[in-house]
């Protein structure tokens, strides 16, 4: 079942929430899931942390209360985002741009011929070298041992917590996670040795800061820095190996879904290859006219049809919204249905996303369903405070979540996205050979992968033609 674990969720959504309004109870990361009908969605959107939790629920389904303690209980991580990063991406867009060229000269180079890529590897390996100069820095965004320990362990995260849901350990599930996590902690010490060091200097460096220097101002434009500003004055949090933690699982966040969202673009361009020209051509245009800025990014509304329409079709997972009830007194939802505390909810969304009910022809990728439902913009509109634009949260766009935890990431996560595609149909030819539908994906607990064995070749254009 645990490879399956979307069509059991499609036949609870058919047969019970379709048809009778109600929510339906089936076993998901080795708990059980109260699945709730879209209605709930509403009473989602309002409750806080206090009455309906995330953390303590990705804490509890992916065992991290093994290797991290209670991270997942500090806002410091969610801070890093909303008030380091979101405000700041207009600055942030030179700073990731460096990097992806960086990156694409790294792992591609500028191939004369035709060259295979295995595209799930290739891409993730940008995506997260990309992502590091934001959420790690400079000093180590380039770094090989970093590179090769940050990426063992943010890989290890996922695999470790399936591991532990698939082992049969019953009422002691707790404690045994914790000694058969062994290995897992090991990766993750790895990945926090290797920064560490960079950690402790700047830990020091922000501690000499005399009282006539703006904190706020002064320091680097990476999270380490936000770390330490959002920390200081919490004991618990504003010290180096509780920041450098933060950063190895914020680093997971940033990069894993990210990165299998470009490799299920370039498979979507290739079995639809008349969009290439169109998507190659708007990338073009937002460039001469904006350079490559945060503007660019904003007046692409092609693509950012083509990323909101994957996230329909082909989400990271079929569940959203999973939330443990934390009030002694339970939870009450709008229509008086109540639940103890302790309780797992979580929302059907590729259900949802894929129902009749919310789309026509639910099943086919239209990469132009969004932008023809946009209304007419401008050369300088945006399209992300439109209501069809891929960051846009809604009762039928759920991939980022919904509510007060909708992924804080997501302007982050589609800007990173556009950049990374559009500078390889910008300058790299693209095709595979013998594929003649979509890759099928690795299913795991209702979480999907790109696939990965497919191949693609690439090779650079010739701009002169």
């Amino acid at each position: 079942m645990s490879f399956t674990m979307e069509k059991y969720i499609q036949e609870g959504y058919t047969k019970v929430i379709r048809r009778t309004g109600k929510p339906f109870i089936m076993k998901w990361w080795a708990a059980d899931y109260i699945f709730l009908p879209p209605k709930y969605l509403v009473d989602l959107k309002r409750a806080d942390a206090h009455d309906l939790s995330f953390f303590e629920n990705i804490s509890n389904a992916f065992s991290l209360y093994a290797s991290v303690g209670d991270l997942y209980s500090s806002d410091l991580m969610i801070d890093v985002v909303k008030r380091g990063i979101n405000p700041r991406l207009p600055k942030l867009i030179p700073l990731l741009i460096d990097e992806c060229d960086y990156a694409f000269g790294k792992e591609i180079g500028a191939p004369v011929e035709w060259t295979p890529f295995p595209a799930a590897a290739l891409f993730a390996k940008i995506m997260h070298r990309t992502t590091s100069k934001i959420l790690i820095g400079s000093e180590l965004c380039r770094n090989d041992l970093y590179l090769r320990t940050s990426m063992a362990a943010t890989d290890s995260i996922f695999v470790n917590g399936l591991v532990m849901t698939m082992l049969p350990l019953g009422w002691f599930r707790r404690p045994l996670c914790h000694l058969l996590s062994v290995f897992h902690r090991r990766r993750v010490r790895e990945a926090v040795a290797a920064i560490m060091p960079i950690v402790e200097a700047r830990f020091r460096e922000f501690q000499s800061r005399g009282p006539e220097t703006d904190k706020s101002t002064s320091g680097p434009l990476d999270a380490i820095e936000w770390s330490l500003q959002y920390s200081e004055g919490d004991s618990k949090e504003h010290n180096p190996d509780r920041i450098a933690l933060s950063l190895v699982h914020n680093l997971w966040a940033g990069s894993a879904a990210p990165g299998a969202l470009v490799t299920s673009m370039v498979f979507e361009v290739l079995l639809q290859p008349q969009y290439l020209g169109l998507l190659r051509a708007e990338s073009e245009a937002a460039v001469a006219m904006h350079g490559f800025t945060d503007k660019t990014f904003s007046n692409m509304p092609l693509m950012d049809s083509f990323i909101r329409e994957l996230n329909r079709v082909y989400p990271v997972g079929a569940v959203t919204c999973a939330r443990t009830v934390m009030s002694p007194g339970g939870f009450r939802f709008h229509d008086g249905f109540e639940l103890p505390q302790g309780a797992k909810v979580a929302i059907p969304a590729l259900a949802i996303q894929t129902s009749l009910d919310n789309f026509q022809d639910p099943l086919t990728v239209d990469i132009s369903r969004f932008a023809k439902l946009r209304p007419a913009a401008g050369p300088n509109d945006g399209d992300e405070g439109d209501k069809w634009g891929a960051s846009t949260i809604s009762e039928t766009n759920l991939a980022f979540g919904f509510g007060r935890h909708a992924c804080p990431g997501r302007f982050y996560a589609v800007r990173k996205a556009k950049m990374i595609f559009s500078k390889l149909i910008m300058e790299y030819d693209i095709k595979w050979e013998g594929t003649k539908s979509r890759p099928p994906s690795l299913s795991v607990n209702g979480q999907f992968a790109p696939n990965q064995s497919q191949k693609i070749f690439l090779r650079k254009r010739n701009m002169s033609e």
